[in-house]
């Protein structure tokens, strides 16, 4: 539930249960003052009653009675309700009374006042509705203002929060966040504003780090290659030209890692915008013939599945992909085992036969991660896999089933 419904739902609540309580709190005070104001009246009605017999005069009125009663017969005062019968309306109506015994020139007299009044059942219904309607407008009425006066306040929060799901730390320069005169939020943007700035600026300095280091090792990394090249054609003894074939294995090893290492920053750098119309199928076709002579040599059995598919990417990068799934399929299906490649309109699919990897599913796209330590891969191959399908807004999942490693780019 979002921040405003929740607190207009909470502002809601709070104000319908103030509103009954302070509803039932009013019909009961009113009932109380009209009670008391009723009986003030009735006593008043009494005593002139009483004034009027002791001077001699039978009251002739026709909402009260005067009664000779035996001198032992005594009552205290007595209020109570009655219903008389109202000929013009035609109906009954509710009228409280207030009966008492007073001794009068040594007589005693039971005197019965009458007063009417509203009926609190119409009295109560007719309050409730002016209530409801008088506290139905004030709850819309609050409840829009609050909402207006929260989006108010908090849009600078919601303005924040969409910019910060919009940043990456690739991005070209640090999040900058919008001001607002509330202390807490302005707080808030001061610490996130921070804490982003320093995580790009070291970001940015790891990444200048690895396409620097990348690029110059590049140039000692081809001197070593040729003065190994140079000694493997001097005569040599048989150990000299085993450690020369281990250090030239190395050094192809350590190129191929700075080679991958520059192109994931170049990825993530977003250095890649070029694109245009592709075939998929006749990439996918191409990496194949490319590399069919590795999947004949470990006796591998590779068949295309493949149907003519366009999709607008960047043409190095749609090989490179192709490329890498096709070689960890290489590298990790036994001997005489099989691979097979799958293209249609939604995804493009690798799937090769071998036993259940040891790395956890989780881990399969980490750089540097193998599946097998004695492995010549260098654990980069799948990492830039993902980072080119993020590129191409592509989706890149792996699956295992029946005995198959499964490798899906949903496009």
């Amino acid at each position: 539930m979002r921040l405003l419904h929740k607190t207009t739902l909470l502002y809601l609540l709070a104000t319908t249960l103030i509103l009954a309580a302070a509803g039932v709190t009013l019909m009961l005070v009113i009932r109380k003052l009209v009670d008391d104001e009723i009986n003030e009246e009735l006593r008043l009605q009494l005593d002139l009653e009483t004034e009027q017999i002791a001077t001699g005069r039978i009251p002739n009125n026709p909402m009260s009675t005067v009664e000779l009663v035996p001198d032992n017969f005594t009552l205290a005062e007595e209020f109570g309700d009655s219903l008389l019968y109202d000929r013009v309306q035609d109906l009954d109506e509710e009228y409280k009374y207030l009966r008492k015994t007073e001794v009068i020139n040594g007589q005693n007299y039971r005197i019965t006042v009458m007063d009417s009044h509203v009926g609190w059942e119409e009295f109560s219904k007719t309050i409730s509705w002016v209530f409801a309607g008088m506290a139905l407008l004030l709850i819309v009425a609050g409840a829009v203002i609050n909402y207006m006066a929260a989006r108010t306040i908090w849009k600078p929060f919601f303005q924040n929060l969409n910019t910060l799901k919009q940043f990456t730390l690739s991005t070209p320069k640090p999040v900058q966040l919008k001001r607002s005169n509330i202390q807490e939020f302005e707080e808030l943007r001061n610490v996130l504003e921070e804490m982003t700035r320093s995580s790009w600026q070291e970001y940015t300095s790891l990444r200048e780090f690895t396409e620097n280091a990348s690029h110059e090792t590049q140039t000692p990394l081809a001197i070593i290659r040729s003065k190994l090249d140079r000694l493997s054609q001097y005569p040599v003894s048989e150990e000299m030209a085993a450690h020369i074939v281990h250090a030239k294995s190395g050094v192809e090893r350590l190129s191929r890692m700075n080679k991958n290492l520059l192109l994931l920053a170049k990825l993530e750098n977003n250095a890649f915008t070029e694109k245009q119309e592709l075939d998929f199928r006749q990439v996918v076709i191409g990496q194949a013939e490319q590399m069919e002579e590795l999947f004949t040599l470990r006796e591998l059995q590779l068949s295309l599945n493949c149907e003519p598919v366009t999709v607008r990417a960047n043409l190095f990068l749609v090989e490179t992909l192709v490329s890498n799934l096709l070689a960890n399929a290489l590298r990790y299906t036994p001997q005489h085992g099989s691979v097979e490649m799958e293209l249609n309109a939604t995804a493009f699919t690798v799937r090769n036969s071998g036993p259940e990897a040891k790395l956890p599913q989780e881990q399969l796209f980490k750089r540097f991660k193998k599946g097998e330590q004695n492995s010549a891969s260098n654990g980069l191959g799948l990492a830039i896999v993902q980072e080119i399908g993020k590129a191409h807004g592509w989706q890149v999942t792996y699956t295992y089933q029946q005995a198959q490693h499964r490798f899906s780019v949903r496009f």
